[in-house]
C-alpha cells in the first residue's frame, strides 16, 4: 500500500467515525497488512495517527482479511 492509499484510507476512517453517533464506535479493525505496516511507521503531524495502540482515539486491532482494508466496530 502506499503512502497516499493509506492517507486515503485513513480518510475514510475519518468520515465513517463522524457518521457514527459520539461513543457508539468501540474499536477499529485493520485488515489490510499495508495499511497496517502505514500504520505502525506513521510519525508526527498529520501522519502519526497511530499511538499507543490508537487511531484517532479509538482502539486499534489488526484482524487480516483479504475483503476489506478495516472495520469501525459500534455497539
Amino acid at each position: 500500500m502506499t503512502e497516499e492509499e493509506a492517507k486515503d484510507v485513513l480518510e475514510r476512517i475519518e468520515y465513517e467515525l463522524g457518521l457514527h453517533q459520539p461513543h457508539s464506535a468501540t474499536r477499529i479493525v485493520i485488515h489490510d497488512l499495508g495499511l497496517w505496516a502505514r500504520l505502525e511507521t506513521a510519525s508526527g503531524g498529520a501522519t502519526g495517527l497511530i499511538n499507543g495502540g490508537t487511531l484517532f482515539g479509538w482502539p486499534v486491532l489488526l484482524e487480516p482479511k483479504c475483503d476489506a482494508s478495516y472495520t469501525v466496530l459500534s455497539i
